[in-house]
């Protein structure tokens, strides 16, 4: 998955709608006023944080140093293919197995 660069700052083009309980509502409220923004303003900044961070990490992979080393021992020095394996390769199509 590729992460695809949005212009947040482009013209608004879609609403977005939630219910939420007035205990949560008022708890925001409170928050985008110490930053100094309105609070649609900073349930989208918040939301496009943790949005980005998600995105982030389902698209990373984190080695430790030992999963590393065997990781470029791999590399280094790759198994033979198999019979199955090189048969699969001949295919047009991947699909025709």
């Amino acid at each position: 998955m590729q992460t695809a660069q949005i212009d947040i700052s482009s013209t608004k083009d879609a609403r977005f709608d939630t219910k939420i309980n007035s205990g949560l509502k008022e708890m925001l409220k409170v928050a985008s006023m110490l930053e100094g923004v309105d609070l649609s303003a900073f349930i989208i900044s918040a939301a496009t944080q943790k949005a980005r961070e998600i995105i982030q990490h389902s698209e990373s992979l984190t080695l430790n140093s030992d999963e590393y080393k065997k990781f470029l021992n791999i590399i280094d020095k790759p198994q033979k293919a198999t019979n199955d394996l090189k048969n699969l390769m001949k295919l047009d199509d991947l699909n025709e197995r």
